[in-house]
């Protein structure tokens, strides 16, 4: 055994002649595409490098991650002397090589104490992971290797002094035809040896005469050259993907196609795919719906798996026909296609600069953010704020009461708070605060990854950066701009509507005696927690004092946002807000002391989305969207995910069916920009915590992707089971 073998990511790095990263990089991918071991997956029967699905991430010591770079891990390298001491020393001396170059490791080291001190405490998240994009993985299918080489060549004119750069894009290019050629190769092989696939091995080798090299033919041939680029790009999200790949699927039988995209699918949750995007509408708002528009639907209905993450956009000239349809897939069990609305979206990003035909160019990726498709480098994600830290920091002089330790500013003795604009002016303090550590270490990581990781494979399939020459880290695509998420917004919003009213207007507690309670999680102060858990103005009711809060805790997050911009942009891409919390609520629950909204230290049942707290909503949907549309919701530049839960009972009748579809056309038509819903029986949840082994197929959304319920930790479990199911 030799390390080429064991590591070839690392070998290419490590053994380049180049001083250029970009270069390193490359031939890192280069040697992975030549030494990587190949199966055909034939209940796939597309050609993958299995880099990103558990194969590299499982048995690779090194390896590279669109997200955060160059990874190791040490008990790979570890195991590896064990099994091959006779290259020990090899692989002692890349080990604390890579233990240097590893992006990750080595950026956490350049953190500040006081960084650190507000990340540990779950104040803020940022500088761990650059996140999402959307490549235009229909670049490959239309033009081939041989056309994105004349494209290079071409923008190599233009820039001689970017030949490193240059020559890293088509080394890459040179690696997927040369991993593609191993595959007919490897094909042919194998259908001398299995009679059963033998069609199969051989209708793929015969799709590798054409492509990747050549444009595709058909929908064969453009799957073949998607699912190559796209398994080696690392399985992010495959964009919309309808609009680039209907051409070929009108070029070929229908029956056929149907075989080729469900076998697509179940290669699809093998790896864990992201977010796939269908419909919407151009610049001249016509729809964009097609056959595998449809096709997609009823492929999603019929295996009701967790990926990809499918999401559908909708706008003014959506049909009626396709609306519905949408519904009965959501209401079967799989929870999807998750619902954006191009009339807000859109509007959002022109208001950063963005013309009309890109920003209906559109899509969602990773759970619920947004990107432009083949254009962008939105930041997805860049970092994340809990409103409810920075409150508890306000009432606490800074001091995080989990921890016991003081983290952030001081902003004042809350005993001291004659007003309620006193706390509104301390919380706002401790947002800006927070946020500007939270967006500074973003660019500092941002900085970071554009020099020690860039990225010339996806480069090439991002507009912009060929032309400039720039990689896609760095500033290369049009856009590049950042999101910054929210975490427990509407948990802020009751607890600042509860000491409102017992505090500033009844006069029944004091702001000192409020802080102290927090401070001891109302031990002795029983009282006062009832009241303020039972008091009923919580947001998601559709009252407007606690509703137009939660929307003043919204504008004044995307004001401090916009006065940031991104290291990316070259400080012209402002940053803005979205709204999911993934699968962090317990994470961020567990972190936060005792809160004014009536919720005890450590309590995971804080909100899920832009919507209520998990069972504080109590006069049905209407109420809840409603209360929702109090937020200017064309401020959020990613994903601002409103949650909601209906008992199956309801998608089970065309009564419910066209309630559920009026309900998303109102919510559409006031100014919401997305729907997500689970469609469960609560009943079925919580015996499937008692009985898992009989609800291996139970489906829910958790933040802003779908799950199996039984594999989810049981404090997202009970999060969910705390959210109101609603009917009609």
């Amino acid at each position: 055994m030799t390390i080429r073998e064991l590591e070839p990511f690392a070998y290419g790095y490590y053994n380049s002649k180049s001083e250029n990263i970009s270069m390193r990089i490359a031939e890192g991918i280069y040697t992975l595409c030549e030494c990587y071991p190949l199966t055909i997956d034939t209940d796939v029967g597309l050609i993958a490098l299995d880099y990103f699905n558990g194969g590299a991430i499982t048995n690779l010591a090194v390896y590279f991650d669109f997200g955060s770079g160059i990874n190791v891990r040490r008990d790979v390298f570890e195991r590896y002397e064990e099994q091959y001491p006779e290259i020990k020393e090899e692989i002692e001396t890349y080990k604390n090589y890579f233990d240097k170059v590893a992006t990750d490791g080595s950026f956490r080291r350049t953190w500040t104490e006081k960084e650190s001190a507000l990340y540990w405490v779950e104040s803020f998240s940022s500088g761990d992971w650059i996140g999402h994009s959307n490549p235009d993985f229909g670049k490959i299918v239309r033009l081939g290797t041989s056309g994105i080489r004349e494209e290079i060549e071409n923008c190599r004119k233009n820039h001689p002094e970017k030949d490193e750069f240059y020559k890293a894009s088509l080394l890459v290019l040179d690696a997927i035809d040369l991993v593609s050629e191993r595959f007919k190769v490897k094909a042919l092989e194998l259908a001398d040896l299995n009679d059963e696939h033998k069609p199969l091995y051989l209708r793929i080798a015969e799709a590798l005469n054409t492509v990747p090299k050549l444009p595709a033919t058909d929908f064969f041939t453009a799957c073949q050259s998607f699912y190559l680029l796209y398994t080696l790009d690392g399985k992010d999200s495959p964009g919309c993907f309808d609009q680039y790949m209907i051409d070929y699927y009108r070029k070929s039988d229908s029956e056929d196609a149907r075989e080729i995209l469900e076998k697509m699918w179940v290669g699809f949750l093998k790896m864990r795919a992201w977010n796939l995007c269908i419909s919407g509408s151009d610049k001249d708002w016509n729809d964009l719906t097609n056959e595998l528009t449809y096709l997609i639907l009823d492929v999603a209905e019929k295996y009701k798996f967790v990926t990809p993450n499918l999401t559908m956009r909708v706008h003014r000239n959506t049909p009626d026909k396709l609306l519905k349809r949408a519904a009965e897939v959501i209401g079967s069990g799989v929870c999807m296609p998750v619902l954006y609305n191009d009339e807000v979206v859109c509007p959002a990003l022109e208001a950063l600069g963005i013309p009309p035909e890109d920003s209906h160019l559109y899509v969602m990726n990773g759970c619920n953010q947004i990107d432009i498709f083949g254009k962008s480098h939105m930041g997805l994600e860049d970092g994340e704020v809990c409103l409810l830290k920075c409150l508890e920091f306000a009432l606490s002089r800074g001091k995080c009461l989990v921890k016991n330790q003081v983290v952030s500013i001081d902003t004042g003795d809350p005993a001291e708070f004659k007003t309620y604009e006193d706390l509104w002016e301390a919380y706002k303090k401790q947002v800006e605060y927070i946020t500007g550590v939270c967006v500074n270490l973003a660019n500092k990581y941002q900085k970071h990854l554009s020099l020690n990781a860039p990225n010339p494979l996806r480069t090439m399939f991002i507009e912009g950066c060929l032309e400039k020459g720039v990689d896609y880290k760095a500033g290369g695509p049009l856009y590049n701009h950042g999101q910054i998420l929210i975490e427990a917004m509407s948990d802020t919003a009751d607890s600042f509507a509860c000491i409102k009213h017992f505090v500033f207007e009844t006069g029944k507690y004091t702001m000192a005696q409020v802080a102290e309670a927090l401070e001891k999680n109302y031990e002795g102060y029983e009282e006062m927690f009832e009241d303020f858990r039972k008091y009923p103005k919580k947001f998601g009711n559709d009252i407007e004092e606690v509703d137009n809060i939660a929307g003043e805790l919204f504008s004044h997050f995307a004001s401090v946002l916009s006065s940031h911009t991104t290291f990316r942009s070259g400080n012209t891409g402002i940053y803005g807000p979205g709204m999911s919390t993934f699968d962090r609520t317990g994470r961020y629950g567990m972190a936060l002391g005792a809160s004014a909204n009536g919720r005890k230290a450590r309590d995971i049942t804080i909100a899920d989305s832009i919507g209520p707290v998990p069972g504080r909503d109590v006069k049905g949907p209407t109420a809840v969207v409603k209360s929702a549309l109090k937020y200017d919701q064309k401020l959020a530049k990613s994903g601002f995910v409103l949650q909601l839960k209906f008992d199956r009972e309801m998608f089970m009748t065309e009564n419910g069916i066209n309630g559920f579809v009026a309900l998303v056309k109102a919510y559409f038509k006031n100014g919401g920009q997305q729907l997500t819903v689970t469609v469960v029986n609560s009943d079925e949840l919580i015996d499937a915590q008692n009985r898992p082994e009989l609800y291996g197929h139970l489906i829910v959304r958790v933040g802003g992707y779908s799950d199996y319920f039984i594999y989810l930790p049981k404090d997202l479990q009970d999060n969910i089971i705390a959210r109101t199911t609603h009917l009609f």
